[in-house]
């Protein structure tokens, strides 16, 4: 990817330290977004947690968290900006 674009991924959870596979990665756009979500709402139904991130060179941010086919959280973009990409320990959900 060159340096400086962004790209949406859809992948496993995994853990807090460490995201899990990647099953999609798609361009930047509105649209993509949308299909990003609706793929890991999608996948969450079978294969365990999914996330959306925002990938921008090597680094990730975690957008959307989804498990058994419903949005589990939702972080702030002062929140995201803070934990660059991990997923948190104390949020089980909404609330």
């Amino acid at each position: 990817m060159p340096a400086g674009s962004r790209a949406y991924a859809v992948r496993d959870a995994g853990s807090a330290s460490r995201l899990g596979k990647v099953h999609e990665t798609s361009p930047y756009t509105l649209r993509s977004l949308l299909e990003a979500l609706d793929e890991a709402r999608l996948r969450s139904l079978d294969e365990g947690a999914q996330v959306v991130t925002v990938v921008t060179g090597r680094q990730s941010q975690v957008i959307r968290r989804y498990e058994h086919g419903k949005e589990a959280w939702s972080l702030s973009r002062a929140e995201i900006r803070h934990e660059r990409g991990k997923v948190p320990r104390d949020q089980d959900g909404p609330g």
